[in-house]
């Protein structure tokens, strides 16, 4: 009997050494930064970042440029997107993959079960489309509370680093071009 109370005692200590042992959730965020915990103390500006050229597009066809959807090219490291308004690829008659925010959707879930990721959108704005549109498009999705807005101009030394933007939950970054021909080249 008592060989059997000894044991159980012992297993009760070693599980109770276990269980304090182990990091806490917020311990294990503080641990790493898109995988890394070595990128936690870099500035954004110092990272450079696997991407997706025209994410939308995923097909077997030649107009398409992936062959996974966007929530599978999350999982698999890609976190640069390109897409706009209506994700077309030249003339939607062409490539029409669908609208802004169903293509937003499943990098807000992926934000949302990945604490410690930071992403990067590139929107492309062919069409001139004013921004208050895309950040109409953004809220109403709910990645508005994520997107990193700076106050101004930032120059490579001010960006903040990866772990500043996951502390603060703004982890997505988003730049976006526009096409402007007013330049002509003789």
């Amino acid at each position: 009997m008592r060989s059997i109370l000894n044991q159980l005692l012992v297993a009760a200590a070693v599980l109770a050494v276990a269980v304090l042992a182990a990091p806490s959730q917020s311990d294990r965020r503080d641990q790493s930064c898109n995988g890394s915990p070595s990128l936690c103390s870099r500035r954004y500006s110092d990272v450079t970042y696997v991407g997706s050229h025209d994410s939308a597009f995923v097909g077997l066809l030649p107009t398409d440029n992936q062959f996974t959807s966007v929530a599978s090219q999350l999982g698999q490291g890609s976190h640069n997107k390109n897409g706009v308004i209506e994700l077309c690829h030249t003339s939607c008659l062409e490539k029409d993959a669908g609208t802004l925010a169903s293509y937003l959707t499943p990098i807000k879930s992926f934000l949302d079960v990945n604490p410690n990721e930071v992403i990067t959108l590139l929107l492309t704005n062919g069409d001139s489309i004013p921004v208050s549109q895309f950040g109409t498009v953004f809220s109403a999705v709910g990645l508005d509370s994520y997107a990193y807005a700076p106050s101004g101009t930032l120059s490579l030394d001010q960006w903040p680093t990866l772990a500043e933007l996951i502390s603060s939950g703004k982890r997505l970054v988003v730049f976006m071009g526009a096409f402007y021909f007013d330049v002509v080249l003789t």
